[in-house]
């Protein structure tokens, strides 16, 4: 059957107003930061908040939908951590306006934006989520550290202290996750003169250890 003629064809107004990556439009203000410094302030504080509300939104998933003997644990503490998270977001959003800047903090403008990485969704029980968690908070965590040095660049040590401020938290609670998966200290150093260390010579053959056990406890030596 033929479309008539004169129908309007139906269109999906879905991506029409898809934010694009321009950068955030400034506002006077009398903050005594120059002005280039306070442009690149406002964007850096905008590429932390992007990733804070991805993470954000990473950890409320987890929060729901965590399985296993640990779930109600594991629940509260990925609920305790997006609330840290939610007031970190709010934090970075209220510097970038004081600097005259835009935050840009919708969902959209966050997926545009977020370095990142999607969690893993084929996980189901507490470790597993536990693990990609961590994966992901160290990233963050890596990254507020070097916002930090960025800040002192620009002259804005303000900046530079709120970024210290949460990049001490979210070690904080990467030190959480990661306690749920620590099972034994990482090996010594092996002995300059070639011997192995006390560690390798109980694995035998100078294996190195796996990083986490996905949902398994680690073989107990004898």
């Amino acid at each position: 059957m033929s479309r008539p003629e004169n129908r309007p064809e139906r269109r999906s107004n879905r991506h029409e107003n898809r934010p694009d990556n321009q950068t955030a439009r400034m506002f006077f203000t009398q903050n005594d930061v120059p002005d280039d410094d306070r442009r690149a302030l406002v964007e850096l504080l905008n590429q932390e908040l992007a990733d804070t509300t991805d993470l954000l939104t990473q950890t409320k998933y987890a929060h729901w939908n965590v399985k296993g003997m640990q779930f109600y644990q594991l629940h509260l503490l990925f609920d305790e951590f997006a609330d840290v998270l939610f007031e970190h977001g709010d934090e970075l959003g209220e510097r970038v306006a004081a600097l005259g800047g835009e935050a840009r903090g919708t969902v959209r403008m966050t997926a545009e934006n977020s370095r990142i990485p999607e969690i893993r969704t084929d996980v189901v029980i507490g470790p597993q989520y536990v693990e990609a968690l961590a994966n992901n908070v160290s990233i963050h965590a890596a990254n507020l550290r070097g916002g930090i040095d960025a800040a002192e660049a620009h002259n804005d040590q303000d900046t530079a202290d709120l970024l210290t401020e949460l990049s001490r938290e979210v070690d904080q609670y990467l030190w959480f996750l990661e306690a749920h998966l620590q099972r034994e200290p990482i090996q010594p150093a092996m002995e300059e003169r070639g011997g192995r260390s006390e560690g390798e010579q109980e694995q035998g053959h100078g294996e190195r250890p796996q990083r986490y056990q996905q949902g398994t406890a680690p073989t107990r030596q004898q």
